[in-house]
């Protein structure tokens, strides 16, 4: 709290561990999914997939849209346009694998693994049998 953006911190792009990889960005987000096949629902699916579909949302804050058709115009914080000014200039864009996991993993213990590997506090060894055999069974 009180923190300033671009003056108290900010954030900046982390090169590739190879330039034969561009610039390629990480990413999280939302996944919207149709649960019913009917004309209204497909229409407005197809709205979502466009940036018109996001612009309200975009305006907002806090969220960055996807798509091409976008302006970086809408965003309201300088924080927000450069994060989509990096996003829309990445070479190529992958989802974050932690949140296509299981909650209980992604956001459990492979989130707490990762920690302690990247701290010290754990070796790689035990982090990874920790993700392991939090792994749901079913």
């Amino acid at each position: 709290e009180g923190l300033e953006s671009g003056v108290d911190y900010d954030f900046f792009y982390l090169p590739p561990i190879d330039e034969a990889y561009g610039k390629p960005v990480l990413v999280a987000g939302d996944i919207m999914a149709m649960f019913n096949d009917r004309p209204e629902v497909r229409a407005l699916m197809e709205f979502f997939s466009t940036g018109a579909g996001v612009e309200e949302w975009v305006k907002l804050g806090g969220a960055i849209s996807p798509h091409y058709d976008s302006s970086l115009d809408w965003y309201t914080t300088d924080v927000d346009r450069k994060v989509a000014a990096l996003i829309l200039d990445a070479d190529s864009v992958r989802f974050d694998a932690s949140d296509l996991m299981p909650g209980e993993v992604g956001a459990g213990s492979f989130w707490k693994g990762m920690t302690d590997y990247v701290s010290g506090s754990a070796d790689l060894d035990t982090a990874l049998a920790e993700i392991d055999a939090a792994w749901p069974t079913d």
